[in-house]
């Protein structure tokens, strides 16, 4: 159990004849779990202040008179109150200064004030009454300080969970528009990019083109080596086809072992060029298990009043002339 530090009064006067009266009545009526302490001054007092705030401790209650030579009960308690704001204070005085109280009660949030001759029953009441203010003003304090640390705890919870949500998201997007076998983009993030190319292409009349693809006798590998080596194929012709790409070409999976490739910015004689220079780099590339592989290309490029289907149609028929020559060729639509 954690052990409660004592709390600390602090008596104030000039008159050592009240603060010996204050310290043996408070002394016989507050108990244990209290240390008083006497200062016969104002800079004396808050000596005593500072002293205890290098310790990491705090005034509880003060009792200060109202005049005294050199400085007056209420300037003490101001200047007490900028160093210890959570110090209940209360003030003695002989004389009825209206003005100072309010000035203490305004820039010291005086607790109270009493008349000499002060009352002893009336003076530990208010004393105890002071304590309990204060303890309640220290555990207002931890509980604030307890709520503010789960605040804290709560909201970084959120800002972690907001992220790993964002980041699923991401992910689940990427995986939207990704086949799985190979990486590439999928025919659904194929046909949003050739939706927004042929807009753009109507609006800004700029051009693009396609090229269609697939692997030579792709079904021997499948029926000779198995489905699992037709996959690695078909893995690495997408490393390929995405190593030889320029940075503006879209590249993705068609279906099956189709790939299709989308050249912004490119007329039908790029797009031959690109499909060439990538024929032959598929054609030298030695594939596990299998060796060497072909592939078939088929180009087409937009036209006035086209449609994505048109285009997608002309650049199979040019793929499939490119078959019927022999294969491991580039045919561009006529």
């Amino acid at each position: 159990m954690k052990k409660v530090p004592p709390e600390i009064i602090l008596c104030v006067d000039d008159d050592t004849t009240v603060l010996s009266a204050l310290r043996t009545l408070l002394g016989e009526n507050l108990g244990t779990g209290h240390i008083l302490e006497i200062a016969e001054g104002g800079e004396e007092a808050l000596d005593l202040c500072a002293d205890l705030h290098k310790d990491g401790r705090e005034l509880s209650v003060v009792i200060s008179d109202f005049i005294m030579p050199e400085m007056r009960g209420d300037e003490l308690l101001i200047r007490l109150h900028e160093i210890s704001p959570h110090t209940i204070k209360i003030m003695l005085t002989g004389q009825s200064d209206l003005q100072g109280i309010k000035r203490t009660i305004n820039e010291a949030n005086l607790y109270r004030f009493l008349e000499k001759p002060f009352n002893n029953a009336d003076l530990v009441l208010t004393v105890k009454s002071a304590l309990h203010a204060y303890r309640q003003g220290q555990e207002l304090a931890t509980r604030n300080k307890e709520l503010e640390q789960i605040n804290t705890h709560l909201e970084q919870l959120i800002e972690a969970r907001t992220s790993e949500l964002v980041e699923k998201n991401k992910e689940l997007e990427r995986l939207a528009v990704t086949d799985r076998l190979t990486g590439l983009f999928n025919r659904l993030k194929l046909e949003q990019v050739l939706d927004e190319e042929l807009s753009r292409s109507k609006r800004y009349a700029s051009s693009f083109a396609l090229v269609l693809l697939d692997v030579d006798k792709f079904k021997s590998v499948n029926d000779t080596y198995g489905h699992p080596v037709g996959d690695q194929v078909l893995m690495d012709m997408a490393r390929l086809l995405a190593d030889g790409s320029r940075e503006v070409d879209v590249v993705g999976r068609w279906g099956g072992e189709e790939f299709l490739i989308v050249c912004r910015d490119t007329e039908a004689i790029g797009a031959a060029a690109l499909a060439e220079k990538m024929r032959l780099s598929i054609a030298s590339h030695t594939f596990a298990v299998v060796g060497s592989k072909t592939s078939s290309f088929g180009v087409s490029a937009v036209r006035a009043d086209d449609t994505i289907k048109d285009m997608v149609a002309r650049a199979d028929s040019a793929l499939y002339r490119a078959k019927e020559a022999g294969r491991n060729r580039v045919e561009c639509d006529a």
